[in-house]
């Protein structure tokens, strides 16, 4: 039995390691591609064409050239006659002896081959239209506010410590510049006071029409690789709406409709959409769900009556609604609990035989841990009952839920969600031109990226190598739809073509620095010379890969332990 366990316990892993590689293993494929179509058009002798490395699997000869499948699927190789300087005889077919502009053309292939996928798939993400999550994905990645007619971020709530809290930032201000930088979104606003920890910032904000310059320190805190990350405790605010209303319930009753925009509670204007699940009763709760805590027991103070400030369209309503709670079950598809006839929308309403509400199911979920419960549900009128024991426990059961179960607080019949970013469409052309304009704000976070590393604002052990890399993608699968992850492989691609540009001997970007004073000098670099640079550059890229995956997965440690 423990055998079969840790076999099927293994399995999910092997599935996360083909999902991380088979991508990135395709863009290091297509770079050689482009280096090996530019080398046989330049008719220079291509001797090997890998897919995959390591011990040859089966391969045919073909005009001089052997294709090969290799045993590790990860990318691929093209091996040209006299490419390793010290094999160089000066024959024919050489790559040392075609002309300059072949060689450099064959360099360049490669890393042109990423930039044009990445231009590629950025066109199909945009093609297939882009939602909040693509949205927030390109957003983050690029700094630039794609799809979004926005100018600066809203503050919604703030903690009672907030730094920008105590230098005068309040909810509802919008934040037009960071240090002098227009703030595009809210990804780029966090970024920046990450990078920032205990510095001195200089805000522009937006207040009522008119426009206020305030100075804030983020307070530093660690992260997952012992440095430090700024932090501004603040939230950003997005519109809450009506997301779901009951039949014959009181919101129904009182006039709500889906759609309807929730301003205030009890007068008090609401910045982020409140989650009233047990969630915020816990241990660990932070600074926000106590601001959820609050408004939930604001609302309690007052047992008959809660008073909604309500939008719809442009005009603004208010509806008075008895207060009642009911516990909803949202159930992940072939958990324990999906398993046991607990269906989403079940109402609970007996924990173990005792009443239950959402401040008391926390504390008795905890009591109750590695232990059979007894749930009581209502659903279309009619209790029902039943147990769910520990012993029965699927692997379907999503981490943070109790057996496969998402609780929703319900307010008077209600459920309420964030307002979302609708559904951006474009045409071809339209998605052609957005793809070409976020290729360049690709390249130019990139370049922004590595000009902070060289001057120090960035470390290395902030970069994500293939480990990284990998970790993010299978997360993405697992979490995000294709278009978000099909952004994500394009942005590698143009990072993979960025970085091998960069004048690196062992790069491509190295090559093209030789030829360059090849040019100059009339002559080729000294063989010897070329030799003893690429074996330094080779030593110190080899460490350099090390370190930073030594970090990477001090990352993914940090993030599976938690």
């Amino acid at each position: 039995m423990a055998i079969l366990e840790l076999v099927l316990g293994i399995f999910p892993a092997i599935k996360a390691i083909i999902i991380a590689i088979i991508p990135l293993g395709f863009l290091i494929f297509i770079h050689e591609l482009g280096h090996f179509l530019a080398a046989k058009k330049s008719g220079i002798k291509v001797n090997t064409f890998s897919i995959g490395f390591g011990p040859r699997i089966v391969g045919y000869m073909y005009k001089g050239t052997e294709y090969r499948l290799s045993w590790l699927p990860f990318g691929g190789y093209v091996q040209m006659e006299g490419e390793n300087p010290n094999e160089q005889t000066g024959a024919e077919g050489e790559f040392a002896s075609a002309s300059l502009g072949k060689r450099a053309f064959v360099v360049i292939a490669g890393p042109a081959v990423n930039l044009l996928f990445g231009v590629l798939a950025y066109w199909i993400v945009f093609s297939v239209g882009i939602n909040a999550g693509t949205i927030g994905l390109i957003n983050g990645l690029t700094g630039q506010a794609i799809g979004l007619d926005q100018k600066g971020v809203k503050i919604g709530m703030m903690a009672d410590h907030s730094p920008a809290l105590a230098a005068g930032v309040m909810s509802d201000d919008t934040i037009i510049s960071l240090n002098g930088e227009a703030i595009p979104n809210d990804a780029r606003f966090r970024e920046l006071v990450m990078l920032n920890p205990e510095k001195e910032l200089e805000l522009v904000v937006e207040r009522e029409g008119s426009l206020k310059t305030l100075t804030v320190v983020p307070d530093a805190i660690p992260d997952t690789i012992g440095d430090s990350d700024g932090i501004l405790h603040v939230s950003f605010k997005y519109d809450t709406i009506v997301k779901q209303i009951d039949p014959d319930s009181s919101a129904e009753k009182a006039g709500l409709i889906v759609g309807d925009q929730i301003e205030s509670i009890n007068g008090q204007s609401i910045y982020n959409t409140p989650y009233f699940g047990p969630r915020i009763w816990s241990d660990t709760a932070n600074w926000i769900d106590e601001k959820y805590r609050s408004i939930y027991e604001e609302i309690n103070e007052n047992k008959d009556v809660v008073t909604l400030g309500v939008r719809r369209d442009e005009e603004k309503l208010t509806f008075k609604l008895p207060v009642e709670w009911d516990l909803k079950a949202k159930v992940v598809e072939k958990s324990t609990a999906h398993k046991a006839g607990i269906r989403t929308g079940d109402i609970l309403t007996t924990f173990n035989g005792q009443t239950v509400d959402s401040k008391s199911l926390y504390s008795q979920i905890e009591a109750a841990a590695d232990m059979p419960v007894t749930l009581g549900f209502i659903r279309d009128g009619t209790l029902r009952t039943y147990t769910i024991s520990p012993e029965d426990k699927s692997k379907s059961d999503t981490d943070g839920t109790f057996y496969g179960i998402i609780w929703n607080n319900s307010l008077s019949g209600m459920l309420l969600k964030r307002q979302e970013i609708p559904t951006q469409y474009y045409s071809l052309i339209g998605a052609f031109n957005n793809g070409v304009k976020t290729s360049w704000l690709t390249c130019t976070a990139i370049v922004r990226i590595l000009k902070k590393l060289f001057e120090g604002e960035v470390k290395p052990n902030d970069l994500a190598g293939a480990v990284g890399i990998a970790t993010m993608t299978n997360t993405m699968f697992e979490n995000v739809g294709l278009n978000s992850l099909l952004f994500f492989i394009g942005f590698i691609s143009i990072n993979l073509a960025i970085v091998n540009l960069l004048p690196i001997p062992i790069a491509d970007g190295g090559h093209l620095l030789f030829f360059t004073l090849e040019k100059i000098r009339g002559r080729p670099i000294p063989l010897k010379a070329q030799a003893i640079i690429q074996q330094v550059t080779v030593i110190l890229i080899i460490a350099l890969f090390i370190y930073i995956t030594w970090y990477d997965g001090l990352r993914l440690f940090h993030s599976l332990r938690n």
